[in-house]
């Protein structure tokens, strides 16, 4: 499988597993089943999950206690290959009644909130999430193995300026020169990513699957950094995406950009800043 591959994979998996754990009552039963079938049918997720629990010996019911005549109580084993084998389990176990059924699992539990859409929307984040997560956490280290196995092997160099303007800037004819401070605070970053967005769609000659992941990329990163605690290793996985595409349209980027509001010391700039704060 080639990085490409990874990446549609990666967006795939993260399309269903978000409309997994935004379903409301109607699509619930639907998303469930047909997230289970792509986990399992994906020879790489399959593996990555299978890896993780060959050998475990756990039962879900411990971790959900589903069979009580009182309210249901959720207790996640310290272990993670038990948890996720727990999470696995259930999703089979749900996916097999006769009649699939999110919502009467859901009613199991006591929720604060009486709302039925709420009610499954927490019960999918409670019981499933961080299933969802280390999946994700796998693929996007799975592009980091991959991305330095070509660099070992050669492969393409990621340049840090797209474009570089010698000279004072009364020698500069044309373009736009813009000037950032090399801090790491979030404001100057988000700036940044609002303003490379913006210009995404004006790309030439990139394949339009490139440009949305590059886009997907810039999004986990900006989602990141208004939080109030941001996960540095999300950040760094955005990272290897965001620094791919610089590298592999470097010129093409150049090009098109080189007349426009945003320049390639935009994108290393950002680069560079984003290094810094994830360190």
């Amino acid at each position: 499988m080639n990085r490409l591959e990874l990446r549609k994979l990666s967006l795939e998996f993260r399309r269903l597993s978000s409309n997994l754990l935004n379903s409301t009552d109607d699509t619930a039963d639907i998303n469930l089943s047909r997230f289970l079938k792509f986990i399992d049918g994906n020879e790489l997720i399959s593996g990555i999950i299978q890896d993780k629990i060959s050998g475990v010996d756990y039962d879900f019911k411990e971790c959900y206690d589903i069979g009580s005549d009182d309210w249901a109580d959720y207790t996640p084993p310290v272990d993670e290959a038990c948890h996720i084998k727990a999470q696995y389990d259930y999703l089979n176990f749900i996916n097999n009644e006769n009649t699939v059924n999110v919502r009467s699992q859901a009613m199991n539990y006591c929720w604060s909130d009486k709302k039925i859409n709420t009610i499954i929307q927490n019960f999918l984040d409670m019981a499933f999430k961080p299933l969802i997560d280390f999946i994700n956490d796998q693929l996007s280290m799975e592009m980091i193995v991959y991305d330095e196995k070509a660099k070992a092997m050669g492969g393409n160099t990621y340049i840090q300026n797209i474009e570089t303007v010698n000279g004072s800037a009364s020698q500069q004819n044309s373009g736009v020169i813009n000037t950032y401070n090399t801090t790491n605070d979030t404001s100057s970053m988000l700036d940044l990513i609002d303003k490379l967005l913006a210009s995404l769609p004006e790309i030439q000659g990139v394949d339009a699957e490139e440009i949305e992941n590059v886009k997907d990329d810039l999004e986990m990163v900006q989602e990141q950094l208004k939080t109030d605690n941001p996960k540095k290793n999300r950040i760094g996985k955005a990272l290897v995406g965001i620094k791919k595409f610089a590298g592999d349209f470097s010129m093409k980027l150049a090009v098109t950009l080189a007349a426009g509001a945003v320049t390639g010391a935009d994108w290393g700039m950002l680069l560079q800043q984003l290094e810094n704060f994830i360190r």
